[in-house]
């Protein structure tokens, strides 16, 4: 019966990617920008709920005069990525091995993922000014200072060299924090994706776990002044150490108003109720 229902769940997460890859490749480059952001948006909220994840949300998002602006996130899993783009659409900087993953690797890529090869020192500075030049279109950018994923319990140090951008460019940072959890508040195992697992190999981990609640807090706006990249990582960083306040071994204790639970039909922000600064 579980293996039944695992191959059922497989199948439907296979057809919407199909459906994914049919409308990047011929309806999301006809669209304009806000259209194309709502049809990610919702393509992300529903494979959430394939991946039977429900949310709660944190915090206050930026008003839209606001934006673009850099969010920065702690890394737990490629899931990561569609908790954002289910949020508040943006486009990512991902390491290049991303581009490799079945089907996925073309979705990111379709949708304006910027791909850096870590060992590359000019390929960073490369990446820095593509990600000025997304900013100045008015594409909000999506980045995990830590550079790699961790169990989710743990912060790794934040690295600077990506932040060159926002300073360049004196576009706001606005840090989040995303904690995956079980239904009996426990951090959920199925969830991280490190050391040598596949994509495959975590993608059937979480298919044949048990449901789960994504908790999003969403930090303050920080506007990047006079700081070095440096000053603003650790900046960066103890703003998200903050938010990751109250997730314990035993939970995610209430600190900070908690606005709403969703399912996979979590509505705009401004829909939802969540203050924009």
């Amino acid at each position: 019966m579980r293996k039944l229902a695992l191959t059922l769940r497989l199948f439907i997460v296979s057809a919407h990617v199909l459906r994914g890859v049919l409308v990047t490749a011929w309806i999301l480059p006809r669209l304009s920008r806000e259209d194309r952001n709502q049809a990610i948006q919702r393509w992300a909220r529903q494979l959430l709920q394939i991946l039977r994840m429900d949310w709660r949300v944190s915090g206050a998002l930026p008003s839209l005069d606001q934006f673009p602006v850099l969010l920065t996130s702690n890394h737990v899993s490629w899931v990561d990525i569609f908790v954002i783009q289910a949020l508040y659409p943006v486009r990512f900087v991902s390491k290049s091995e991303v581009r490799a993953w079945p089907v996925f690797g073309w979705l990111a890529a379709r949708t304006g993922t910027l791909f850096l090869v870590r060992a590359s020192r000019r390929q960073t500075a490369e990446i820095g000014t593509q990600m000025q030049s997304v900013l100045a279109q008015g594409d909000s950018l999506g980045l995990f200072p830590e550079s790699t994923t961790s169990d989710g319990q743990t912060l790794l140090p934040f690295r600077s060299p990506m932040l060159q951008a926002a300073v360049d460019s004196k576009r706001p940072l606005l840090p989040i924090f995303i904690h995956y959890k079980l239904s009996d508040g426990q951090p959920n195992p199925y969830l991280p994706f490190v050391g040598s697992m596949t994509f495959v190999e975590s993608l059937l981990k979480i298919l044949g776990g048990p449901a789960a609640t994504v908790d999003i807090r969403i930090g303050p706006l920080t506007h990047p002044l006079q700081q070095h990249r440096r000053e603003l990582a650790v900046l960066l960083e103890q703003h998200t150490r903050a938010l990751m306040v109250g997730t314990t071994r035993t939970g995610y204790l209430e600190q900070g108003e908690v606005l709403q639970t969703y399912g996979s039909e979590m509505p705009s922000p401004q829909a939802a109720g969540i203050e924009c600064q």
